[in-house]
């Protein structure tokens, strides 16, 4: 009886312990589809990022931008550079220079410092008007041309087509500007 009894719990506790057994067996296998899972759209996600102004819908995934993100990020960062007045100039400036890359910031500080004693010293203001802008996302460059309207003291000076390059680096979801030179325009 008592051996009876004995086979009976061990034939319980065998059947619990291979109930459990299946149960780990499918989470373990279940873990490993969503490890998978997780491995194959890492990356596939777009994030939607706000830039001051929304003209057009845009898009950002964890390695590229759209054209029109480029497009109004770049006009953004023109706009901060070159519509500047002796009164905006500095904080024009230190917004700008939150957005450049770190090996490039002394540069591109002193050109803009340089701008900015100029503007000053010599009471201008400028405001510029984007005609054309061209971006390419796969070398993340952007090339705008406009017209420069300057203004020294109360004399308004004619104005003159100019171009700009910005380059970027994508980095955490956000552009980062590396460059930002002024383009000779090939008449």
């Amino acid at each position: 009886m008592k051996y009876l009894l004995e086979q009976s719990r061990i034939q319980h506790l065998v059947s619990h312990r291979n109930g459990y057994l299946m149960l780990a067996s499918i989470s373990m296998l279940l873990n490993m589809m969503l490890f998978a899972a997780i491995f194959i759209i890492k990356g596939g996600e777009r994030i939607v990022v706000v830039p001051p102004v929304i003209e057009k819908p845009l898009w950002v995934t964890s390695s590229q931008v759209s054209p029109e993100y480029l497009s109004d990020m770049t006009l953004y960062f023109v706009s901060l550079r070159l519509n500047v007045t002796t009164s905006n100039a500095t904080s024009q400036r230190d917004t700008l220079l939150r957005f450049v890359a770190p090996e490039h910031y002394q540069d591109i500080k002193t050109e803009l410092l340089l701008e900015t004693e100029r503007l000053k010293k010599n009471h201008i203001t400028t405001a510029f008007f984007p005609t054309n802008i061209e971006v390419n996302t796969n070398k993340l460059l952007a090339k705008v041309t406009g017209d420069m309207h300057t203004t020294v003291g109360d004399v308004h000076l004619p104005s003159k087509p100019i171009s700009y390059q910005i380059s970027y680096r994508y980095q955490h979801g956000r552009l980062i500007v590396t460059a930002f030179d002024e383009v000779k325009i090939h008449a």
